[in-house]
């Protein structure tokens, strides 16, 4: 029993870990032209970015015949997208691609065809889920469908062509999809660039020749002064590469799938060291059947395919357990991890890696004592001389410490990782997001202007008691969408920045310590002074531009001198993984297009969150575009933790890793110690008539227990301390490793091992001599 429901758990953390490894492997995969898919970027001083010109798709494409296609992705930037369907939906994930994009991933409707005329360019599609709430009663999607978007007084309205072909997971990823024509003369936009070559096309040599076009034609453009890759260099990303290792981006991602999966293996490994140890174990009892099997005529050949045949079977046992183990559990995962297991592990795919698990295991655990054991003579193993054999206690022992080793690494993992959690959650990060509540895309229904209807909608919640401030801003800390970066100048100091349009109680809103200088502006100033546009920098950027000082002082950037009004403290706005960038926050949408104050922040007062989301939703119903369009919020500190949901995830799957590994290494150690105590009865008999006492016998028959922990220890340690100081190297602020972590866990494990041991060795060391010597 100990046997296959080792070998059980093993195999359920195999297969569980997989099925995430699979599916995060395989994004675009099903793309058959994968291999000559290529986003093109740009570079400058070791830095990347997947936002290019607008123009530099057309171009790629006018100039290269070696590129079949060249196309265009772009996100919708204003938060989520409304529309009014028999319910009103937030379309949270739209996004918009050419025509050309459309053919390079391959974009097909699950019915009918794309285009309803061969002149037809642009469509828009939605997913199969989508369709369902939009479009309840409708069992097919014949003809095109118009629904009413943004908001229903306004009129507008946006034609459903179909539904998109589900092929598999792809970083193109949407629920609503927008097929338009881009580019044009007066596109300010920066988007994704994705190109599509010619088999056979030397990469090298296109990327020099796209990069100076970029060189000679775009980035001298006047619309691209600006943009803070202007100066920079093209680069090419496979399409294989930009979901899990993109250069644009974190590889985290990527590293976390390969500690996934050696954690994985090394569990099922822990599982085969474990279950090899049992079967050494069995084996010697088993010693004289072998000795008759071959005396009746077995070769040691037919013994040993018996034996590892056994092994097949027990292992066979072990993995159905755990495929039906993980079957029960399924809803259970599906509701904490927000999949569907039961897509995953009924896949060839999943089979394939079983069989090969199976295999691999099979092998491992019964290969020693299937042909080492079937080798012995049959008149040595019938007089009983392998009971207990000292020469096979190094392997065993060496087993065991390998089970020990791997708990132990677990366990520091696994306190390290939540520490770095808990610091995260716990450091200063700059500002406050508690009690702020995040409203997105409201002054879309608004006038931007200074003193239009947005700002007497601010002026009016900030009346209200339950509000403590009101704000707006382009980027809010923790949002999906990192603000833009653009290129500033001060003197002679140049500085690629993050651009943050806000108004003026953004720093009073997010309590943001001002260093220098005044925030306290006002929009009656800002009105006042219309010929000039002030901004607010924060340490990082004063460092950057060199300035000395800085209160006062011009910069340029985005068209635009800016005079410097105020130096706030830096802030962790988008995690801490990033090092803090330096930013420029302006009042005024100077920095061109999609890149608006249209997300209000309103902070409630202490205990006040309900009554403040119910002031804006009574505010917010007076504006006739508020007509079924219910308000979209978060909260600001939620929204936050999400940029560190990766790291739980890893906390998570270590924590369940750690308890799988800590119960087969100690029901590993509970079963050899069980044989070893067993089948040294006799001596601890005769050393308890010779005088012993069980305090003696006890440690007698502990110590090399005891040995083996404390050895595990001393190679665990280094192997943790490596693997942890590899993983927070991704991390530009991190708590240092906390070397008592390693005392405390070598504590932690030594008494639980002790514990385990311990009902039987002082049961062994309280038994009667004549019990077991009965029988000499």
């Amino acid at each position: 029993m100990i046997n296959i429901t080792g070998l059980a758990l093993g195999f359920a953390g195999f297969i569980l870990s997989y099925q995430y490894i699979n599916k995060e492997t395989n994004y675009d995969r099903w793309n058959k032209n994968i291999d000559n898919i290529y986003l093109v970027g740009l570079r400058l001083a070791g830095n990347y970015t997947d936002q290019t010109p607008s123009a530099l798709a057309s171009a790629i494409q006018a100039n290269f015949p070696e590129v079949m296609r060249a196309g265009r992705k772009i996100n919708y930037f204003y938060g989520d997208y409304p529309i009014f369907g028999e319910e009103t939906i937030y379309v949270k994930k739209a996004i918009a691609i050419d025509s050309a994009a459309a053919r390079i991933f391959d974009i097909e409707p699950q019915e009918g065809a794309l285009y309803k005329s061969a002149e037809q360019q642009e469509a828009t599609m939605v997913t199969a889920d989508l369709a369902k709430r939009l479009f309840p009663q409708e069992q097919s999607f014949g003809e095109p469908k118009k629904v009413p978007v943004l908001a229903l007084n306004m009129g507008m309205e946006e034609t459903i062509y179909g539904i998109s072909k589900y092929k598999g997971p792809s970083i193109l990823d949407f629920d609503l999809l927008f097929i338009r024509e881009m580019g044009g003369e007066q596109d300010l936009f920066t988007y994704q660039t994705f190109i599509q070559v010619r088999p056979g096309t030397d990469l090298p040599l296109l990327e020099s020749k796209i990069n100076r076009l970029f060189q000679e034609k775009i980035s001298k453009h006047a619309d691209n002064t600006a943009s803070t890759f202007s100066n920079g260099s093209i680069y090419l990303d496979p399409l294989a590469n930009l979901h899990l290792r993109p250069r644009h981006g974190s590889n985290s991602a990527y590293l976390g799938i390969w500690v996934l999966g050696v954690l994985s293996i090394l569990i099922l490994a822990l599982a085969a060291a474990n279950f090899t140890n049992l079967m050494l174990a069995q084996a010697d009892k088993r010693a004289k059947e072998i000795a008759l099997k071959k005396v009746f005529g077995n070769n040691r050949f037919r013994v040993a395919c018996e034996f590892l045949f056994e092994v097949f079977l027990q292992c066979l046992l072990a993995v159905s357990i755990a495929l039906l183990l993980l079957a029960f559990c399924g809803n259970i995962l599906q509701s904490k991890y927000n999949d569907d297991l039961s897509k995953q592990i009924f896949h060839s795919t999943t089979y394939l890696q079983l069989s090969l698990a199976l295999v691999s295991t099979c092998l491992l655990s019964g290969l020693y004592p299937a042909f080492i054991l079937s080798g012995y003579k049959p008149a040595r193993m019938l007089k009983g001389a392998l009971i207990y054999d000292p020469k096979r206690s190094p392997l065993r022992n060496g087993l065991l410490a390998f089970q020990f080793v791997i708990a132990i690494v677990f366990l520091v993992g696994v306190f390290t990782v939540q520490n770095q959690i808990d610091y995260m959650r716990h450091a200063e990060k700059g500002f406050e997001p508690g009690q702020v509540i995040s409203f997105k895309s409201v002054g879309l229904y608004y006038d931007g202007k200074l003193n239009g209807t947005f700002q007497d909608f601010k002026n009016r919640l900030a009346q209200k008691p339950s509000i403590a401030s009101v704000a707006a801003a382009s980027n809010v800390p923790g949002g999906a969408e990192a603000p833009p970066k653009k290129q500033f100048t001060h003197i002679d100091g140049k500085a690629e920045m993050d651009h943050i349009a806000v108004d003026v109680n953004y720093f009073e809103t997010l309590q943001i310590q001002r260093i220098q200088g005044s925030t306290a502006l006002s929009p009656e100033q800002l009105l006042a002074d219309s010929s000039k546009h002030y901004a607010v920098v924060n340490e990082t950027a004063v460092k950057q531009l060199g300035m000395a000082n800085p209160i006062g002082a011009k910069v340029s950037g985005c068209k635009t001198d800016f005079t410097i009004v105020a130096v706030v403290a830096d802030m962790k706005a988008y995690g801490f993984e990033r090092h803090i960038a330096p930013s420029l926050y302006s009042f005024k949408d100077e920095c061109g297009p999609g890149h608006l104050k249209i997300t209000l922040l309103v902070k409630a007062r202490a205990g006040k969150n309900e009554e403040a989301i119910k002031a804006v939703e009574e505010e917010w119903e007076k504006n006739p575009n508020a007509e079924a369009l219910p308000l979209d919020y978060n909260f600001m500190d939620q929204q936050y933790n999400l940029l560190h949901a990766r790291q739980e995830r890893l906390g998570q799957a270590l924590y369940g890793f750690s308890i799988l590994s800590l119960i087969i290494a100690l029901m590993g150690l509970f079963s050899i110690s069980a044989f070893q105590i067993n089948a040294r009865q006799k001596e601890m008999s005769i050393r308890k008539i010779l005088g012993a006492s069980a305090t003696t016998l006890f440690v007698q028959l502990n110590g090399g227990f005891l040995r083996i922990i404390g050895i595990s220890m001393l190679i665990a340690t280094p192997i943790s301390y490596l693997l942890l100081y590899l993983w927070l190297a991704n991390f530009a602020y991190k708590e240092p490793i906390n070397s008592w972590i390693f005392i405390w866990i070598g504590g932690l494990f030594t008494l639980m091992s002790a514990l385990t041991i311990s009902f039987q060795s002082i049961k062994a060391a309280r038994s009667k001599p004549i019990d077991s010597l009965r029988d000499e």
